[in-house]
């Protein structure tokens, strides 16, 4: 059944509506997929010039960084002609502008010291021929200032095939450092050069002490001796000729001579301490300490003294030398005790933290070794003066109180000394003594003894 012109008229409008709405979608589309592609294409382009910013400014950094650390690098092209290209850090090290390289090996050459020739094209050939990074020090004669040292770095560089392509490097101005380096070793040299006049020196003051020592020993105590015993012999034959002021002033003539008899033998002692050698081996200070006393009963039988001694005492240092060390500081509080009825002497250990040990706190900090003292309940003394203890002819107390000659306690400092430890007293007047000495392990001895 056929259909009407205005139902025909009405489907073709509907399908030139739907053409039209198609067409518009499709353009619209097309607009939209060009848009698209239109910000990726911007979102590229900025990415791209954001990696290119970012790149000059790691270029940037790198050239700051070669500068700051006076390096620059270089590229050695061995595909084609053999040609050096060097970063402008390169060419201010060798005084040059960028660019005015000309990049042979000659030239190259030209700016590295004569003598140091052989020594980069070695290592140049090294590198190319085993494949094997380089290091060299050379001295270069830069344009316009002085002679330069650089420390120089490579490594080869191959390409897909395996083929050696190029050699690339860094050289690094270390002038700074060769000159502290020489500037060291001339001092080293010049310290060796004093050390050896100062050793000849002391080995020449050496010689004329024990030349005095002998001097001292023989020529002076001789007449010393002869006067004694011709006092002697006055006493003996003469004696029923003198009146008892004639005895007594030849009486005082031999203990005068006796005096300074022991005051020579005492001043021999603390010159032989100082020149002799340390012979470092354990030692049994309690073994020491007992054959001391026992000496000082044989010679005063008649005192009553009570002696104690710690048992298992021990420590590193020379026998004959801490044995003198013992005589004197119990000789002395024997001599200190002489007007006590109770007198007590005691050798021991010593705490660090027990009264007196104030001075102990300048031992050298962790040191393994060891604090002794002697003790006594005698005279002892005002800490007032405990600076003038240890030095030589110094007494705190008269001759006409306590005999002796002043040189013990300068002794007993110098041994200590030289085995690398410290000595010390504590007192109070009328209420005795204590004498510390502080020994220090074998190594540290033994570096005191090498030291003095």
């Amino acid at each position: 059944m056929g259909s009407s012109p205005h139902n025909r008229g009405s489907r073709n409008n509907g399908r030139l509506a739907r053409f039209v709405r198609t067409c518009d979608e499709e353009a619209n589309g097309a607009q939209m997929k060009n848009q698209l592609s239109d910000g990726r294409l911007s979102g590229n382009t900025l990415e791209s010039s954001q990696a290119e910013r970012e790149l000059q400014q790691a270029n940037e950094r790198l050239r700051l960084a070669l500068a700051a650390g006076k390096m620059g690098t270089w590229t050695r092209e061995l595909s084609g002609q053999d040609q050096i290209v060097g970063s402008p850090e390169l060419c201010a090290i060798f005084g040059l502008s960028p660019g005015e390289f000309s990049g042979t090996l000659e030239a190259l050459f030209g700016f590295i010291h004569p003598e140091d020739h052989e020594l980069v094209r070695q290592a140049f050939a090294r590198t190319a021929q085993e494949g094997a990074e380089h290091e060299v020090e050379f001295r270069i004669l830069p344009r316009n200032r002085p002679m330069a040292w650089l420390l120089g770095r490579g490594r080869p560089n191959y390409d897909s095939q395996g083929r050696l392509v190029s050699l690339d490097g860094v050289a690094i101005d270390i002038t700074q450092r060769k000159l502290a380096e020489q500037e060291i070793l001339r001092l080293n040299h010049e310290l060796e050069e004093r050390v050896r006049e100062r050793t000849a020196q002391l080995e020449a003051m050496n010689r004329e002490l024990e030349a005095f020592s002998y001097s001292v020993s023989h020529d002076l105590r001789a007449p010393l001796r002869s006067i004694r015993g011709f006092s002697e012999v006055v006493l003996q034959r003469y004696a029923q000729n003198l009146d008892p002021r004639g005895k007594d002033l030849l009486r005082r003539a031999c203990n005068s001579c006796e005096q300074m008899d022991r005051l020579i033998e005492e001043l021999l002692q603390l010159s032989r301490v100082g020149r002799s050698e340390l012979r470092l081996r354990p030692l049994d200070l309690s073994g020491l300490a007992q054959a001391l006393a026992m000496e000082l009963h044989q010679a005063e039988p008649q005192r009553a003294v009570q002696v104690v001694i710690a048992p298992g005492l021990q420590a590193q240092g020379d026998e004959r030398l801490i044995r003198v060390v013992l005589d004197n500081l119990l000789r002395n509080a024997w001599k200190f005790t002489s007007k006590r009825a109770d007198a007590r002497i005691e050798f021991g250990a010593a705490s660090l933290s027990e009264p007196g040990q104030a001075s102990a706190a300048s031992l050298p900090a962790g040191s393994d070794g060891q604090v002794f003292f002697v003790r006594d309940n005698g005279a002892g003394f005002d800490m007032a003066y405990a600076g003038r203890l240890f030095g030589v002819f110094q007494r705190l107390h008269s001759a006409c109180e306590f005999p002796g000659t002043g040189v013990g306690l300068a002794i007993v400092q110098r041994i200590i000394s030289r085995h690398g430890g410290r000595v010390w007293g504590h007192s109070a007047l009328e209420q005795g003594a204590t004498f510390y000495f502080y020994l220090p392990n074998r190594e540290d001895a033994m570096g005191a003894s090498r030291g003095s």
